[in-house]
């Protein structure tokens, strides 16, 4: 990097390109926390104290709402990375403690959970060492340029890979552990999307050959979705059910990838692997059996001569 450069990015902060990373195209905001929202164009929305903080579909912002006093050091006093922004109540210090993300995460990619689940760890680590309230949705955010809060802005770069984020957690212990992600995450908001996502595709994976029509099958996915959300989701963590667009948005995906991919034809040439696979491994396994056992006999044979 050129010194001229470097010397540039020396006097710019976060601000300077939050609305790089500030993805909603037409932001659900307000200006009372607890009043109606509207949405309404990107620059209107700014004019708003609070803001939606992703698309439905896709997350590029990780917030979390430190209730506490002093969100501006949280960061600093257990070892994470400087946040990208914090927007702070300037009589309590309380505030949302945001970190940008390098590369957005699709939350309704069928074919790619592997990020959504990283995400969910990641949030509910941030959630736990730095104290947030884990009813917080997630879904708004304080709009960090507006009067009604204090800012504090990060570095121009400091903007996050997933991974880094996640490195960061687990140096100091707060990573929760892959295994079973459902059940430690029950304070993410993604980690509904999870929770959800794994449930609806379990089911959706034995029902799919019940259906010849796509329209009756996507219905009927979306319908399970929506059960599972409030029977489930809604019991189990701590934010609340899922808003109806975001379980359609998870419905959706799912529907068009199971139909996609499991087949009569798939699902026969895969039987067909299968028996082949559990035939040769049942053949190397009685082959291993007699071998023991002619050993064993020649051993005992040995012995009496």
């Amino acid at each position: 990097m050129g010194q001229s450069r470097r010397a540039l990015l020396e006097t710019m902060t976060f601000q300077d390109v939050f609305e790089q990373h500030w993805l909603p195209a037409k932001p659900l905001c307000s200006d009372r926390k607890d009043g109606a929202y509207k949405r309404r164009t990107r620059a209107k929305a700014l004019e708003h104290a609070y803001i939606e903080t992703n698309p439905l579909a896709m997350q590029s912002l990780i917030v979390t709402d430190h209730d506490g006093a002093d969100a501006d050091w949280q960061a600093d006093l257990v070892g994470l990375p400087q946040p990208s922004w914090v927007a702070m109540n300037s009589e309590t210090r309380s505030g949302h403690i945001v970190y940008a993300l390098k590369s957005p995460v699709c939350l309704t990619d069928a074919a790619h959970r592997a990020p959504v689940n990283l995400l969910a760890r990641v949030e509910q680590g941030l959630t736990d060492v730095l104290g947030g309230d884990i009813g917080y949705g997630g879904r708004i955010t304080k709009n960090p340029i507006h009067r009604a809060h204090m800012p504090l802005w990060g570095d121009v770069e400091a903007l996050y890979g997933l991974r880094d984020l996640a490195k960061a957690l687990g140096d100091i212990g707060a990573l929760p552990e892959p295994h079973r992600s459902a059940q430690t995450v029950l304070g993410s908001a993604v980690g509904r999307n999870v929770a959800l996502f794994n449930l609806t595709r379990q089911w959706a994976y034995r029902a799919r050959l019940r259906y010849t029509d796509y329209a009756e099958w996507a219905e009927t996915v979306y319908a399970f979705a929506s059960m599972k959300n409030v029977s489930v989701i809604a019991d189990e963590f701590s934010r609340g059910p899922m808003s109806e667009n975001e379980v359609a948005q998870i419905a959706k995906s799912i529907a068009g990838w199971v139909w996609r991919n499991i087949t009569s034809e798939q699902t026969a040439v895969n039987r067909k692997r299968w028996g082949y696979s559990l035939g040769k491994r049942s053949g190397e396994i009685r082959l291993a059996k007699q071998e023991s056992l002619i050993q064993a006999l020649e051993e005992m044979n040995y012995g009496s001569c």
